[in-house]
């Protein structure tokens, strides 16, 4: 927990001490909207027994569709100017994602019933990029982030005394840290001079707190495919 919270303030101290940093005329703000799909899995918490998975203990889960859904991701980007065509990204969205109504599949065997959750929060993101050189007047990149996702998960009553399972509840906070490596490209000239589009996966190890009968928290990995069209304003 200790190490999450050092990781997260250098996260964030890094962004406030860039965004400050005297500019080049090179140097870049980017404004974007992502859609994405995909999975969330390796799902394992402390249960309650189920059949074929006896006594109280750490169990894993299977969803029968693992799909986990970015529905929007609106960001903001500072692009940093270093040297040649290396650059440090830094940057900051606001995202919603979710997972659908499926059945789950619990070690031993044992089937379960598992409504979709929401997740809501803020994507913290630091890493280089790498312009590759002009082609045409489209201006190609990569770059490799480090990210974080700490925000909340809707749905997670467990109704053991009332309302229904996996309705409402209390909010649970959720916190994810790992890499987003990216792919894309944006216009360098001409009337649409700015806009790019990318490529970013999104891997993230989450560690958070209660999920419906996992009342002692849970942990996840989620893996998304996010495609993000940008514009980028220099100065």
């Amino acid at each position: 927990m200790r190490i999450n919270i050092l990781a997260l303030k250098i996260i964030l101290i890094s962004f406030i001490s860039l965004s400050v940093v005297n500019a080049e005329n090179k140097n870049e703000l980017s404004i974007g909207i992502a859609i994405g799909t995909g999975v969330m899995e390796n799902v394992k918490g402390m249960h309650t027994p189920v059949t074929g998975n006896p006594g109280t203990n750490v169990k894993g889960l299977v969803l029968d569709d693992d799909s986990l859904n970015t529905i929007y991701s609106l960001s903001i980007d500072y692009n940093k100017y270093l040297k040649d065509n290396l650059y440090l990204n830094s940057g900051i969205s606001f995202a919603r994602h979710y997972t659908v109504d499926t059945n789950i599949t619990f070690d031993g065997g044992y089937n379960s019933e598992f409504p979709d959750i929401h997740f809501r929060g803020l994507a913290l993101e630091l890493g280089p990029s790498y312009r590759i050189n002009n082609i045409s007047n489209f201006t190609p990149y990569i770059g490799l982030n480090a990210s974080s996702f700490l925000g909340f998960q809707s749905d997670t009553n467990y109704a053991t005394t009332s309302g229904v399972y996996g309705v409402g509840g209390a909010e649970t906070f959720v916190k994810c840290f790992g890499l987003t490596p990216n792919v894309g490209f944006f216009i360098n000239s001409g009337f649409f001079k700015g806009y790019g589009f990318s490529i970013e996966n999104l891997i993230l190890a989450c560690d958070n707190d209660h999920n419906r009968s996992m009342t002692e928290g849970y942990k996840a990995d989620f893996n998304i495919l996010q495609y993000r069209f940008d514009y980028r304003i220099n100065f």
